[in-house]
């Protein structure tokens, strides 16, 4: 292999963020990993960004919305109202959603130094995670 046939690390990073991101966030990607189920349910904390979440969430197929969790009443209001199927629960407090072992994943766009602790309660629950960027507040999270 001559040195123009190899990958330079900014080719390489690139190409694995796009397939990465390609796979993770296909609807195809969502149903096939949880094919035995047929059917996953989800909690979405944090209705600021929150909702763009909550909306994509109701438009894939087999995919339910069960909580929209908000400590702001008129956000978790707003989340509940952008779903276009279902009927979520609306909480205030994220630990309700980790209760529940019909949830299989839980969506986190709550405030940077909500990230790190809700994404740790969430894992040591069994929930699959999505965090919004940043994954942490500090680099002592990280």
């Amino acid at each position: 292999m001559n040195e123009t046939n190899l990958p330079n690390r900014r080719r390489f990073l690139k190409q694995s963020a796009l397939a990465g991101v390609a796979t993770l966030a296909s609807p195809q990607a969502i149903r096939a990993a949880n094919k035995a189920a047929n059917s996953l349910h989800v909690g979405v904390m944090g209705l600021g960004r929150g909702v763009a979440h909550v909306r994509r969430f109701a438009e894939t197929p087999n995919v339910e919305v069960a909580y929209v969790c908000d400590v702001d009443e008129s956000r978790m209001a707003r989340g509940a109202k952008a779903l276009t199927k279902g009927n979520a629960k609306g909480v205030s407090n994220f630990r309700r959603i980790l209760e529940d072992k019909a949830v299989d994943a839980v969506s986190i766009a709550a405030p940077n130094f909500w990230h790190t602790p809700a994404a740790i309660l969430a894992m040591q629950a069994g929930k699959h995670v999505y965090v919004e960027k940043p994954g942490s507040h500090n680099m002592a999270e990280a």
